[in-house]
């Protein structure tokens, strides 16, 4: 019995493979515009305000369907949810190479919110937890964030040399053809290999209706959803505001724009790291273990940050606190949902559970650009940075209180999966 527990997750790794693709490249049609944010509106013939409002579409769609999106994965099979959202979200990548009037790829972005979140996120990690036991949630999660890091490099890079060939060899609308129509592809794709290659536990539901009202009041009712989306909301406002040190670096240390880039493309060498080796050391000492020190090394980077005397000269050791905080927010990251092994959430209401914290979790996106433009626009130069990287310290602080707290409430939980680990 105990080989067949240790080995569940080694069984279904070429499916984890697959969910980790599927879960970088179905946001690649909606956020690509802003890699290619001149050829996008030069032949799509947008305004500046137009192109703002097919992001508004998008996040104002997908806003809502983090909520809905939990009581569908409850609903429905993650099987079904999932290959219906990679291909529908493919097949409106192809209509876009018909170049439509700017109604219709407005729309096309609203539907976008509605394919990759709420028939897709939550139906994910429903999907993920169940591809690991109990004592194998740290690796699944870490080493999905961790191969969505790798993923977004790899495709990224792949993507952009074929747009600069093509480019100069036919023209920028050919090559911009060409980036819709892989992505697009290679959705569809996807959709049709979750479809085949994920075996879906015996799927259970105790109600017939969308929102299964019991699962939810037992959700709310427990201590440890409160406490995880004050987890999330707290390392995910570090992952959400990061990209602020690149003009920190050059303003105040006087870093040139090409260090600066490489600053903040450094974040994305970082992340397969933190979510790697946070994934392994999570199922030796638990999920809520490594995210409480990826908090107390996330606190040491950013004071770091804070504290660092704005020279030139020490830019190295700037550097070494950035790392840091890269590493140890995507540590954070990769055990948002690996703890909720902790929480003994039983894996039927997975969708319901996600359904409150997901929305309250990651809504501090909402929140945290806005706090950063006030800051910077009140405080000139270093000391708004260093105003806004100090409210990220205290909200990190709560983040690591949050975690203790949990830790204390999961105690019995923990040691029954450790124990359980050890006699395995």
């Amino acid at each position: 019995m105990a080989g067949k527990k240790e080995g569940k997750l080694m069984k279904n790794l070429p499916t984890l493979i697959i969910l980790i693709i599927s879960g970088a490249l179905v946001y690649a049609l909606p956020y690509f515009r802003s890699y290619y944010y001149d050829t996008f509106i030069k032949y799509f013939d947008l305004t500046n305000t137009q192109m703002g409002a097919l992001g508004s579409a998008y996040g104002g769609f997908a806003i809502i369907a983090y909520f809905l999106g939990g009581f569908c994965a409850d609903r429905w099979p993650a099987r079904k949810l999932l290959t219906l959202s990679l291909i529908v979200t493919g097949g409106l990548g192809f209509i876009l190479l018909l170049y439509p009037p700017y109604p219709v790829v407005f729309l096309i972005h609203a539907v976008w919110g509605i394919t990759s979140i709420l028939t897709f996120w939550n139906a994910l990690v429903k999907a993920l937890r169940s591809l690991g036991t109990s004592d194998e949630q740290g690796r699944v999660f870490g080493l999905f964030e961790g191969g969505r890091g790798i993923t977004n490099m790899v495709q990224s890079a792949l993507i952009l040399a074929l747009f600069g060939y093509l480019s100069v060899k036919i023209s920028d609308k050919a090559a911009l053809s060409s980036v819709i129509a892989t992505y697009s592809v290679i959705n569809v794709l996807l959709g049709i290999m979750v479809f085949t290659m994920y075996k879906e536990p015996e799927f259970k539901r105790e109600t017939k209706a969308i929102i299964d009202v019991k699962a939810l009041k037992k959700v709310l009712s427990l201590p440890t959803t409160w406490l995880q989306c004050l987890i999330i909301f707290c390392s995910y406002a570090m992952c959400c505001s990061y990209f602020y040190i690149t003009p920190y670096a050059t303003e105040v240390f006087g870093a040139t724009a090409v260090i600066g880039a490489a600053v903040g493309y450094f974040s994305q060498y970082c992340r397969p790291i933190g979510c790697f080796v946070s994934g392994f050391a999570a199922d030796r000492i638990g999920s809520s273990k490594v995210c409480a020190i990826a908090y107390i090394i996330m606190i040491v980077g950013i004071a770091g940050v804070i504290f660092t005397p704005g020279q030139p000269s020490l830019i190295w050791m700037l550097l070494i606190f950035i790392a840091a905080i890269y590493a140890s927010m995507y540590a954070c990251q990769s055990m948002h949902f690996a703890i909720m092994e902790e929480g003994e959430y039983p894996h039927e209401i997975t969708g319901t559970a996600t359904a409150i914290i997901t929305p309250i979790g990651y809504s501090v996106e909402l929140f945290a650009p806005m706090v950063a433009g006030l800051c910077l626009d009140h405080w000139a130069g270093a000391q708004g940075y260093k105003v806004f990287f100090g409210i990220l310290l205290a909200v990190s602080v709560v983040g690591l209180i949050a975690t203790f707290a949990w830790m204390k409430l999961t105690k019995v939980k923990r040691m029954e999966i450790l124990a359980s680990k050890k006699a395995a």
